[in-house]
């Protein structure tokens, strides 16, 4: 328990280094997802393209399901953190508490629902006849274990709120392990085919649920402590989670319908569209750890310094994040524009498929410095305890922006697929500047009045 607090005024007292200290384990954690999402994308691609084109459908739906528990779970990290930065233990452990019970009732509820409206959800995604058939059978298999997903991000956010990251990414490198040996074992070995790559991430997950219930469980080692024999039900602790975690979820959601249009829009061109953008997206995750990472420690940071009252801190190192981010925006965008052709031929020998993804990450590296903006100024927001400007953000980047852009350019100008690249670019660079100036105006009036912390 000492060393525990311990980090929390290491945080307050350095939060500069608590960037580092903080992004860099999730940074080590997420490049063992990523390299097994490449391994993944590998083997499912020594089926066929319409393999790869049918994940391709089912990202969206997954990420729109398991987006409502990110947003929920930043909602959980920023009343934990404001809660232990304020000197809050018991506060900090009914929030913890509230996170598990929420964890079980909304992975039983999406599971059920999901399974039920399976086919339903894939045409209503656009999904063509020979594609439904393969991406379903994904699906059936993923959604059976979705509730081991939910419980590990809430897990996971219990330990953010703390300042804990080192955990979370120990039992994500196992699964992610467990994960790249079983799937060619499963798809080639027992002949499962695509539902082969969701058995193996189904089973890995299981894993680290197990991991995580020790460590909070049996060993009891974090500084929130469970005790449900004592457990209160709280209409406020729920309230306060939902206040900032729903926007949250929302801006997730948003975010999932919007990547289900840009299928829809995709899909005109062929499944080679879909197969190609879907490999480029891949190689876009390397840009998104690192600014991730860092993003993510931003609700952590900001919440202790905000419930510490530490109001005088929060600009620069805001700034400081920012100024990081870019670089690395800068740098590898330059370092994907050249690579790109050869990245693609990695996985596929189709030249539609490869000439499709190389352009889509050639236009998308020139957004790669705003979207670097929004994200970091979206997780500060939720660090104050406010998730409706990260939502508002994120609504008018793609509802209002890159939907009605990218059909424009595609139906009446007739730009082709070039057009969605080039509406993306755009509609990052709108919400970077309505991002900046909106967040520079809360910082000021917060240095101005010295809010005392909230709920």
């Amino acid at each position: 328990m000492p060393e525990e607090s311990s980090r929390v005024e290491q945080i307050i007292r350095n939060p500069k280094k608590a960037v580092w200290t903080l992004s860099i384990p999730v940074l080590l954690g997420m490049f063992f997802e990523y390299f097994y999402n490449l391994t993944d994308t590998f083997f499912v691609s020594r089926i066929g393209d319409d393999a790869i084109a049918a994940m391709q459908f089912n990202h969206p739906f997954v990420f729109f399901a398991i987006s409502i528990c990110f947003g929920l779970g930043i909602g959980v990290t920023s009343l934990i953190s404001r809660a232990l930065g304020a000197r809050d233990q018991k506060r900090a452990n009914n929030a913890a508490e509230h996170a598990v019970l929420l964890a079980v009732i909304i992975g039983i509820f999406i599971s059920a629902g999901s399974i039920i409206f399976r086919y339903p959800i894939f045409r209503l995604l656009g999904a063509p006849e020979n594609i439904i058939g393969l991406s379903v059978r994904y699906f059936e298999v993923i959604i059976f274990g979705f509730v081991f997903n939910i419980l590990n991000v809430f897990f996971r956010s219990i330990l953010s709120g703390e300042g804990d990251v080192k955990t979370p990414v120990r039992f994500m490198i196992i699964g992610t392990l467990i994960n790249i040996v079983l799937d060619p074992l499963y798809i080639f070995v027992f002949n499962l085919g695509i539902a082969g790559a969701a058995w193996a991430t189904i089973t890995a997950q299981m894993v680290v649920t197990v991991l995580y219930l020790v460590f909070f469980f049996y060993r009891k080692a974090s500084l929130v402590q469970f005790a449900f024999r004592d457990f209160s039900f709280s209409w406020e602790i729920i309230g306060t989670t939902f206040r900032i975690g729903v926007p949250a979820s929302l801006a997730f959601v948003v975010m999932s319908l919007g990547q289900m249009l840009f299928n829809r829009i995709v899909v005109i061109f062929g499944s080679d569209a879909i197969a190609g953008v879907g490999i480029g997206m891949r190689m876009d995750q390397l840009f998104f750890m690192p600014v991730l990472a860092c993003a993510a420690s931003m609700v952590t940071i900001i919440g202790m310094l905000y419930g510490a009252k530490r109001i005088d801190l929060i600009r620069s190192t805001y700034l400081y994040v920012i100024r990081s981010c870019q670089i690395i925006a800068i740098v590898l965008g330059l370092l994907f524009y050249i690579i790109s052709p050869y990245f693609m031929r990695v996985f596929s020998a189709n030249p539609v498929v490869i000439d499709i993804g190389t352009a889509y990450l050639r236009f998308n590296v020139f957004a790669y410095p705003f979207i670097v903006v929004g994200m970091i100024s979206g997780r500060i927001f939720q660090g104050f305890g406010r998730g409706l400007p990260g939502l508002l953000i994120t609504t008018i980047r793609i509802a209002v922006i890159i939907v009605p852009l990218a059909l424009l350019f595609t139906r009446v100008l007739g730009w082709g697929i070039e057009g969605v690249f080039i509406a993306q670019v755009i509609s990052s660079f709108c919400a970077a500047v309505i991002a900046y100036f909106w967040l520079t105006a809360a910082i000021k009036k917060l240095e101005k009045e010295q809010i005392l912390p909230g709920a």
